[in-house]
């Protein structure tokens, strides 16, 4: 919930369109937990082309709810291109045998 308010807020000021257009930072205090999720796993459940988790204190002015204590967000574009298949914007799309693809994809298509 905290990652989707953040973008939200994002896509109000028409800096982005679509959450895939997105890879924030995801702070926990020492308390906060993700579930055993790893950056990976919760970049696709927040449906983000990536996500970073970094423990420790926000900056001032991260994204934060109050009912959701020891997790704030600070919002990053995603880098890179497009891929075609997922949609996912990385750094990494082009550069593999399926034309157009990023490494994930071009592994299932193999």
């Amino acid at each position: 919930r905290v990652v989707n308010g953040a973008l939200e807020l994002q896509r109000t000021a028409k800096v982005i369109g679509a959450s895939l257009e997105a890879a924030p930072v995801v702070y926990l205090d020492t308390a906060a937990t993700v579930g055993g999720m790893d950056a990976a796993e919760l970049a696709d459940l927040c449906i983000t082309s990536g996500l970073t988790i970094s423990l420790g204190d926000a900056p001032a002015g991260a994204f934060r709810l109050d009912d959701v204590p020891g997790v704030a967000v600070v919002f990053a574009s995603a880098t890179g291109d497009k891929c075609e298949r997922c949609w996912k914007i990385l750094p990494d799309v082009g550069h593999h045998a399926h034309a157009g693809t990023c490494a994930r994809c071009d592994t299932a298509l193999s």
